[in-house]
């Protein structure tokens, strides 16, 4: 019995050794060559390692290519991994030999500052994209200030002549914005201030497209009705516009969506959609990229860098 949970422990001593070996290897050859967009492998002195959660989102898209559209102007190598609790490659990044690391920061407060404190004691310079951390440091940060999307948001409700109660639907798929309820929701009162006439209402969907239309059945079924409901992920805006038209009550509920696709523009032409929160996710990728190879050439860089957002409207 001895022997067979010596041989057990020491069998899981040389897997998970040579899965950290397997991961430091993939990261470290990552640094010796990039593909250009022409498809001809170029070798780059500089390897930038990016933490994004593995979620299969536009969002998230258009982050990676703004970062991929960057690395020839900033002549950096780039190799893309996941963030998450499951997720050994952050954690062994401090080894792995890379020049600088963008990361979006899916991991709990006191994990991520430990991951981020490694990473300074080995020099490596770090950008934080979209969601920031609880700290004395100040990280460098790339990406947009909630509390003023809030604002936005809060200057288009303002404009609704309708009594009654708004929902702010915030997502799984856009996790920095549901970190930052709070920041939205001042936002909002700020703008609003005595025209609320009911405290706003939270709601959240996961990462299951359904979720939204479950949600949004739910919410136009209740009483008394909602007025405003307000997403902050583009998969559920057009999951809820897809029901609202189902059920005849397009005009009846003012939606601020999120995003800017063909989909959602074609519904503010249409009058389906009120407005839509813009934000810049491949700014957000190109700013990172410039502000971390600033870092590593200087050692100096700008602490914050507002990407920017704004609300379209229907009749723009």
């Amino acid at each position: 019995m001895r022997h067979s949970l010596r041989f057990l422990l020491i069998l899981v001593v040389i897997l998970f050794s040579l899965a950290m070996t397997q991961s430091i290897r993939t990261m470290v050859s990552l640094s010796q060559a990039v593909v250009d967009p022409g498809g001809t492998a170029t070798t780059r002195d500089k390897h930038i390692a990016v933490f994004l959660p593995e979620q299969e989102t536009l969002y998230f898209q258009q982050i990676h290519e703004g970062v991929a559209s960057a690395a020839g102007r900033f002549d950096v190598a780039v190799s893309y991994h996941p963030i998450g609790a499951d997720s050994q490659e952050f954690a062994l990044a401090q080894y792995s030999g890379i020049d600088g690391a963008i990361i979006y920061p899916f991991l709990k407060n006191e994990e991520i500052l430990q991951r981020l404190n490694e990473l300074d004691q080995q020099r490596i310079p770090v950008a934080l994209i979209e969601q920031d951390v609880v700290d004395d440091w100040p990280w460098t940060f790339v990406g947009t200030n909630n509390f003023e999307m809030g604002r936005r948001i809060g200057t288009q409700l303002a404009e609704n002549p309708w009594d009654g109660r708004i929902v702010v639907v915030y997502s799984d798929k856009s996790p920095a914005v549901a970190a930052e309820k709070e920041l939205i929701e001042l936002g909002i009162t700020t703008v609003m201030g005595d025209r609320l006439t009911a405290p706003i209402m939270r709601r959240q969907t996961g990462l299951n497209p359904l979720d939204a239309e479950a949600l949004t059945y739910q919410l136009l079924r209740s009483d008394p009705p909602i007025t405003s409901l307000v997403f902050t992920d583009t998969d559920d805006t057009l999951a809820a516009l897809q029901v609202i038209i189902d059920l005849n009550l397009v005009g009846e509920v003012q939606v601020i969506g999120f995003g800017v696709t063909d989909a959602i523009m074609d519904h503010l032409e249409r009058g389906v959609l009120d407005a839509t929160v813009a934000v810049n996710p491949q700014r957000i990728g190109i700013e990172a990229v410039r502000v971390l190879s600033e870092l590593m050439e200087t050692g100096n860089a700008p602490g914050y860098v507002d990407t920017g957002v704004e609300v379209i409207r229907g009749n723009s």
